[in-house]
């Protein structure tokens, strides 16, 4: 299965930033994801299907790890 998942920011502070994401072929599924810059934890505040999140969730954990959180981004596979 293809995937081929938006991310954007929401919102940003020295502590954590907020995501939106959704696979394109399910525009009406966004979830929301946080992540704590301290502990590199992402968790989802909204709800969407697992695999989605997952993918996005890994997307910005790289994002953070290369040293910056783009204003949008997305997972294709």
């Amino acid at each position: 299965m293809a995937f081929y998942i938006l991310i954007d920011k929401i919102s940003e502070t020295e502590r954590e930033a907020f995501f939106r994401f959704y696979d394109t072929a399910y525009p009406d599924e966004v979830g929301e994801l946080r992540l704590n810059k301290v502990t590199e934890a992402i968790e989802m505040t909204k709800p969407s299907r697992d695999a989605f999140f997952n993918r996005a969730a890994i997307k910005v954990a790289r994002h953070f790890r290369d040293g910056s959180l783009p204003e949008s981004t997305c997972w294709a596979s």
